[in-house]
């Protein structure tokens, strides 16, 4: 049967084939897959109206409220004056340590019992700390708000601070630091601070010794100055103000700690010198880190200076990516940006390379930075980050955290909270001059950095290239450890 089955299915092939008209010899054959010479083109990018947030006052603290009752979800963000910057001298760590061990416990709840309240509210409550700012952050269902800040306030205002926690949360960090040191990638990011700021707050580090001084007292002390004075308030979600209000003052009501006295940061002092390095035996690959001081964020040439740098240096299409990557085939992935403070910014750009390729990247990075600063961008290259920076706009009003962390930066560089209304205008109103004028601007390579961190053994004759003959021709190689602390030359 199968056999029988097999050649009628056969004859009726044939019979088609005679039947169906003969092509013609010359008659060219249509490509199936010539669709995909050809983008798809994008939809018209919708317009987005910047959320306007309701703000006012619950005591000392301010509150910048969005309702958005299309979800049942609200998200919290607390942020509170301190941060790295102020730990005590020789216990740098600590606010980073005792912010996590606020979750650890509280007054009637340990670990156990608070992981299983989060677990059974379905709530997520985690605490940060930054530079110059620290704080906790709640995401959680509308119907289970209430049982969830209870949980909230109960860590905030009674922590239970257990030695035991704190000496799993030290011994973690110290592991974490030993796991740094066979990573180029991680020594890199961890030395650029001292590389950059020097003994500024944000070049200070963690250390062994330092983590070694952390203990209950030191923390007992930071959590008691956690106050609203001075402290924001960011919620979006499905909550009215009323109900905000009442749930807040009813919980919080007699938190009135006064503000903790915070000595200014001062201005960063980077050490002398213009090319450090980082040994680290048997490094698999050099990680190259390019630094230079940047504009200030409140620029009135911002969106310039990111259309700049989408050309030269982020995302997948930047020139540096696609000459070291694709070009070159030296790395999985180059790039970088400008790293934004409240004073100031930082060049940051990076990349990891082949160890064969170390010394011939800086170059071609070098030559990069020249190359957008001597001659106009093309039109392609304008067009392509305009539209990309325009339609990447919207996430930030997407979710309850992504509103939260923008209202926070505005608040943070001091710029106004409508200052997103018109973005995409000013975007679409930079020219090509103004590319090149933000290039020359902003882009010093006399007053660059560079740090390298890799296997010595395998790249010294590449960097003695760069500082005999090479882009960084007659400068000095300056030694450091993984801390970031200067290490003798080495001898001749």
């Amino acid at each position: 049967m199968m056999r029988r089955i097999l050649h009628l299915s056969q004859l009726v092939l044939l019979l088609c084939s005679l039947v169906a008209p003969a092509a013609s010899a010359a008659e060219p054959q249509a490509d199936p897959e010539a669709w995909r010479a050809v983008a798809p083109t994008p939809l018209p990018a919708k317009s987005v109206a910047t959320p306007v947030p309701q703000v006012f006052r619950l005591g000392a603290m301010e509150v910048l409220l969005i309702e958005r009752h299309d979800l049942p979800t609200i998200s919290l963000q607390l942020l509170l004056a301190g941060g790295s910057a102020w730990d005590p001298p020789g216990r740098e760590g600590q606010a980073s340590l005792c912010m996590e061990l606020l979750e650890a416990g509280a007054a009637k709840l340990n670990l156990d019992e608070i992981s299983d309240k989060k677990a059974d509210l379905a709530v997520a409550i985690d605490a940060w700390t930054g530079v110059e700012q620290q704080g906790l952050n709640m995401a959680v269902l509308s119907r289970n708000f209430l049982p969830s800040l209870d949980l909230f306030a109960d860590l905030l205002l009674h922590p239970s601070l257990g030695p035991r926690h704190l000496a799993n949360a030290v011994a973690r960090r110290k592991a974490a630091l030993l796991q740094t040191q066979a990573n180029p990638a991680l020594v890199a990011r961890r030395v650029a601070g001292p590389v950059a700021y020097g003994a500024q707050a944000w070049g200070r580090l963690a250390t062994e010794a330092s983590l070694s001084a952390l203990d209950v007292a030191g923390c007992t002390q930071h959590d008691a100055a956690l106050s609203p004075e001075g402290a924001h308030l960011y919620v979006v979600g499905d909550v009215t103000r009323p109900a905000l209000e009442k749930a807040w003052l009813a919980r919080f009501g007699e938190w009135k700690t006064p503000a903790p006295k915070l000595a200014p940061l001062g201005k960063p002092l980077p050490p002398a010198g213009r090319v450090f390095a980082v040994d680290l035996p048997g490094a698999e690959q050099t990680l190259l880190h390019i630094m230079a001081p940047g504009p200030e964020r409140t620029a009135t040439d911002y969106e310039a200076t990111t259309l700049m740098m989408g050309v030269l240096a982020t995302g997948f299409t930047s020139r540096i990516n696609m000459n070291l990557r694709e070009k070159h085939g030296w790395t999985y992935g180059a790039g970088g940006s400008f790293q934004y403070r409240r004073d100031g910014s930082l060049l940051s750009l990076t990349a990891a390379v082949r160890v064969d390729a170390s010394g011939p990247s800086v170059s071609e990075m070098v030559s990069e930075i020249n190359t957008i600063r001597a001659s106009p961008v093309t039109l392609d290259e304008l067009a392509r980050e305009k539209e990309g920076d325009i339609l990447e706009l919207p996430a930030r009003w997407s979710t309850g955290k992504s509103i939260a962390n923008t209202l926070q930066t505005l608040q943070y560089y001091g710029l106004p909270l409508n200052w997103y209304d018109g973005y995409a205008a000013r975007v679409q109103a930079v020219d090509l001059a103004a590319l090149q004028k933000a290039a020359r601007d902003h882009l010093d390579v006399d007053a660059a950095v560079v740090l390298i961190v890799g296997d010595f053994k395998k790249i010294t004759p590449q960097i003695e290239a760069l500082i005999s003959s090479g882009p960084l021709a007659g400068q000095v190689v300056h030694r450091l450890d993984t801390d970031g602390k200067p290490l003798p030359a080495l001898a001749k």
